[in-house]
């Protein structure tokens, strides 16, 4: 018994050992990233154009039925920054590009959508 948990303990460290996770920059596949224009003509011809196009991470929440913003929507070539589409309340859509990854993920994960969009977002960011 005593050698069959020393070999269940042994087996259990080498495969443990053997599991390297590989941190390296990845270049956007699966994408036309590259297609995006550098300006564009309107906030709507945006906003039709980023729906569009295939990004390397998309992720979207709803809000609220009755409040603005009532949905968020990002969409990013590089994981590192991204274009955010917000629905507001109005059946308007406002669309602000170069947001961090991180204020995506406090957005996304706070309790208060509502406020940190209002003081986070966009008193920061400049829309399109």
């Amino acid at each position: 018994m005593k050698y069959f948990i020393t070999t269940i303990l042994l087996a259990t460290t080498i495969s443990l050992q053997a599991q390297v996770e590989h941190n390296f920059e990845m270049e956007p596949s699966n994408t036309n990233c590259h297609e995006l224009p550098e300006k564009f003509d309107s906030p709507s011809q945006a906003i039709d154009v980023i729906e569009k196009s295939t990004f390397r991470l998309t992720q979207s929440i709803k809000i609220s039925r009755y409040y603005s913003p009532k949905a968020a929507f990002f969409y990013s070539c590089d994981g590192q920054t991204g274009y955010l589409i917000v629905d507001l309340k109005d059946d308007r859509r406002k669309i602000y590009q170069n947001i961090p990854q991180e204020v995506w993920d406090e957005f996304s994960n706070t309790n208060d959508p509502i406020g940190y969009y209002s003081t986070h977002i966009d008193k920061k960011y400049e829309s399109l």
